[in-house]
């Protein structure tokens, strides 16, 4: 199939496009109308044309978008591509308002179109498993989890509708829209209560930037969750950030470094440790496909493991959790 993307502004979509090619799709292009640098920059490096208008995509044929612009305007293309019955797949999240989740659950109901989201979590190796780990039975009965997601900022490389919360929808709904899919993912339960706050303390140069967020779920039969993102990571680290995923159960907890250990043995791992055995590493296993072969297997009516069901329920459960937050500031 040929695919475009349309809105290039998050480095994330540099994933789908990698898969797509990988497995023999047709890079088409890309239409953005903004100045940020990486459209010019995936064009050249991709030798693909730059498009002047949505309209050229339908001259090209393309059956697929990938989205990675402004958060607010990515429901925006999903309903143009509906019109012409070509599928999407964007960026997380899809939409960060009320308005925006109805327009999303219209969508899916109409069922015209097939709909992903990039939660690449589901389809990163440590993460993937854990959660065979947990299907397995090895860590028990399941209790409590941790999500811990420091980010660097990186002000200079980002667009300037990143930092305005009325675009991009902030911390829980952009960031947190991954673990909050993985505690249904891990469980298959749904959040029963919650609390949360988003904190200000610096970055007074963009007023409605909170930099830092604390999230506690209940979920059915009293699993607990506390999550933690925050744009607090020095810029100097090796990576990203220091992601890590706690888990306990009954027989066992584990731990997943998305980044590795600094001070000693790069790349994720995940840790195991039980009422028997002393922490060990655990053999990392790699799913089945990749998160464009599974969309592309929804497309084709093939068995998929991310459903348009998880993306609106991804979404919806963010939102909630955001306009439920306690905002405190202190500059």
């Amino acid at each position: 199939m040929k695919f475009a993307i349309v809105g290039c502004q998050h480095y994330h979509i540099k994933s789908f496009i990698e898969e797509m090619i990988k497995d023999g799709h047709q890079f088409a292009g890309i239409f953005d109308q903004s100045d940020y640098h990486i459209p010019g920059q995936y064009a050249v490096s991709y030798g693909v044309p730059l498009f002047k208008s949505m309209d050229e995509l339908l001259e090209q044929g393309v059956g697929i978008i990938g989205s990675a612009g402004p958060n607010v305007s990515k429901i925006d293309v999903i309903e143009w591509a509906e019109k012409h019955e070509i599928h999407v797949m964007t960026d997380k999240p899809v939409v960060i308002d009320q308005n925006g989740l109805t327009r999303l659950r219209q969508v899916i109901d109409r069922k015209r179109i097939k709909l992903g989201m990039m939660l690449t979590a589901r389809f990163a190796p440590a993460q993937f498993t854990l959660k065979s780990m947990i299907d397995e039975g090895l860590l028990g009965e399941i209790e409590d989890f941790t999500f811990l997601k420091p980010h660097k900022l990186h002000p200079a490389t980002r667009p300037s509708w990143f930092f305005d919360k009325q675009l991009n929808g902030g911390l829980i709904i952009d960031l947190m829209i991954h673990d909050v899919d993985m505690l249904w993912w891990f469980t298959g339960k749904e959040i029963v209560g919650h609390n949360s706050m988003l904190i200000k303390n610096r970055l007074p140069e963009y007023p409605s930037l909170f930099e830092n967020a604390v999230v506690n779920v209940l979920l059915e039969d009293h699993i607990t969750a506390t999550m933690k993102s925050d744009w607090l990571m020095p810029e100097a680290f090796e990576s990203w950030g220091d992601g890590r995923i706690f888990v306990s159960g009954t027989k066992g907890r584990a731990e997943i470094r998305t980044a590795g250990d600094p001070l000693g043995q790069p790349g994720p791992f995940v840790a195991f440790t039980d009422h028997h055995n002393k922490t060990t590493r655990w053999e990392i296993t790699t799913p089945p496909a990749t998160l464009a072969a599974d969309f592309l297997n929804q497309i084709a009516g093939k068995p998929h493991r991310l459903t348009a069901e998880d993306v609106y329920r991804a979404n919806a459960a963010v939102l909630k959790i955001d306009q439920a937050s306690t905002k405190l500031i202190r500059m």
